[in-house]
Protein backbone atom coordinates (compact mmCIF):
# COMPACT_ATOMS: atom_id res chain seq x y z
CA UNK A 1 0.00 0.00 0.00
CA UNK A 2 1.14 3.48 -1.02
CA UNK A 3 2.61 5.55 1.97
CA UNK A 4 2.41 8.68 0.39
CA UNK A 5 -0.74 10.51 1.90
CA UNK A 6 -3.18 11.98 -0.88
CA UNK A 7 -4.32 14.74 0.67
CA UNK A 8 -0.98 16.81 1.67
CA UNK A 9 0.75 15.68 -1.71
CA UNK A 10 -0.07 16.63 -5.19
CA UNK A 11 -1.29 14.47 -7.51
CA UNK A 12 1.43 14.30 -9.35
CA UNK A 13 3.74 12.81 -6.46
CA UNK A 14 1.14 10.77 -5.54
CA UNK A 15 1.20 9.34 -9.08
CA UNK A 16 4.57 8.64 -9.64
CA UNK A 17 4.81 7.38 -6.01
CA UNK A 18 2.08 5.12 -6.26
CA UNK A 19 4.10 4.09 -10.26
CA UNK A 20 7.16 3.39 -8.37
CA UNK A 21 6.01 1.09 -5.48
CA UNK A 22 3.74 -0.61 -8.44
CA UNK A 23 7.69 -1.27 -10.63
CA UNK A 24 9.08 -2.05 -7.21
CA UNK A 25 6.30 -4.69 -6.24
CA UNK A 26 5.89 -6.36 -8.92
CA UNK A 27 9.02 -6.85 -11.64
CA UNK A 28 8.12 -8.11 -15.03
CA UNK A 29 11.92 -8.56 -16.67
CA UNK A 30 15.18 -10.16 -15.53
CA UNK A 31 17.21 -8.10 -12.91
CA UNK A 32 19.96 -5.58 -14.47
CA UNK A 33 17.15 -4.99 -17.35
CA UNK A 34 17.95 -1.24 -18.45
CA UNK A 35 14.57 1.06 -17.07
CA UNK A 36 12.18 3.15 -18.64
CA UNK A 37 12.06 6.30 -17.02
CA UNK A 38 8.75 8.13 -16.86
CA UNK A 39 8.52 11.65 -15.61
CA UNK A 40 5.70 13.75 -14.65
CA UNK A 41 5.79 17.33 -14.10
CA UNK A 42 3.04 19.08 -11.45
CA UNK A 43 1.68 21.63 -13.48
CA UNK A 44 1.26 23.71 -10.17
CA UNK A 45 4.84 23.60 -9.69
CA UNK A 46 6.66 22.55 -12.50
CA UNK A 47 8.76 19.74 -10.56
CA UNK A 48 9.25 16.81 -12.18
CA UNK A 49 8.20 13.44 -10.45
CA UNK A 50 10.24 10.07 -12.18
CA UNK A 51 9.36 6.47 -12.24
CA UNK A 52 11.35 3.61 -13.09
CA UNK A 53 9.85 1.04 -14.78
CA UNK A 54 11.21 -1.84 -16.74
CA UNK A 55 10.15 -2.46 -20.40
CA UNK A 56 7.84 -5.42 -19.71
CA UNK A 57 5.75 -2.99 -17.05
CA UNK A 58 5.50 -0.25 -19.36
CA UNK A 59 4.26 -2.75 -22.03
CA UNK A 60 1.75 -4.06 -19.11
CA UNK A 61 0.86 -0.47 -18.06
CA UNK A 62 0.15 0.23 -21.93
CA UNK A 63 -2.00 -2.53 -22.35
CA UNK A 64 -4.13 -1.36 -18.49
CA UNK A 65 -4.38 2.46 -20.02
CA UNK A 66 -5.97 0.83 -23.44
CA UNK A 67 -8.25 -1.27 -22.03
CA UNK A 68 -9.18 1.24 -19.78
CA UNK A 69 -10.23 3.85 -22.97
CA UNK A 70 -11.65 1.04 -24.28
CA UNK A 71 -14.70 0.63 -20.71
CA UNK A 72 -15.10 4.33 -20.82
CA UNK A 73 -15.56 4.49 -24.55
CA UNK A 74 -17.62 1.26 -24.56
CA UNK A 75 -19.60 2.90 -20.92
CA UNK A 76 -21.10 5.61 -23.50
CA UNK A 77 -24.99 4.91 -24.70
CA UNK A 78 -23.56 3.97 -28.61
CA UNK A 79 -20.95 1.30 -26.87
CA UNK A 80 -21.65 -2.61 -26.70
CA UNK A 81 -21.13 -2.11 -22.14
CA UNK A 82 -18.50 -4.18 -22.47
CA UNK A 83 -15.37 -3.91 -19.93
CA UNK A 84 -12.08 -3.55 -22.03
CA UNK A 85 -10.37 -5.38 -19.33
CA UNK A 86 -12.43 -8.75 -20.29
CA UNK A 87 -14.27 -7.93 -22.67
CA UNK A 88 -17.93 -8.68 -20.46
CA UNK A 89 -16.52 -12.01 -19.14
CA UNK A 90 -15.52 -11.39 -15.20
CA UNK A 91 -12.59 -13.04 -15.45
CA UNK A 92 -9.31 -11.58 -14.47
CA UNK A 93 -7.64 -11.63 -17.63
CA UNK A 94 -8.60 -12.00 -21.28
CA UNK A 95 -7.12 -13.56 -24.22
Amino acid sequence: MTTVDPTAEQSAVLFTAALQELAETYPTDPEGTATVAVTVTDPATGEQHQALVQPGQLGWLTTLVMAEMATCRNAHADGNGQCGHCAGTGRTHHR
